[in-house]
Order: C-alpha cells, then structure tokens, then sequence
C-alpha cells in the first residue's frame, strides 16, 4: 500500500517533470488530485496531510501559471 509520504513525492517529481515539459494539463490533474486528497485529510481530521497535500496542490498551481507566462 502507498503511504501519504510516497504519493507526495510521486506528485513532486510529476510536478517537476511537468515544468521541464510544459505539461499544463498534468499539472492541472495533480492540482486537482492534490485537493481532493487534501479534503479526504481533513474530512479524517489529519490537519498535517491536509497541509501537506495542500502544498503540493499549490506547487502544481504555481508551475502551471509559471508556464502560461
């Protein structure tokens, strides 16, 4: 099984890889992703995943609109 920790740095390579490609739409899927984890963490009260994914959710945001400059 996956933990929180190995999904986290599968999404920051992915987000990673997406700034050396210009991959605008993954890294609107791994934004989108990240959300959705990021309400499960915090509808189970795990305010420190929450964050974590949250993030992460705004790492893919930023690299996105980098790219669309």
């Amino acid at each position: 099984m996956l933990s929180i920790d190995q999904i986290i740095e599968h999404m920051e390579r992915e987000i990673a890889q997406g700034r050396l490609e210009g991959r605008r739409e993954e890294l609107r899927q791994i934004q989108y992703a990240a959300g959705m984890l990021m309400r499960a963490a915090e509808g189970r009260g795990d305010k420190d995943s929450a964050r974590r994914f949250r993030l992460v959710a705004s790492q893919a945001a930023n690299v996105r609109e980098e790219l669309e400059k």
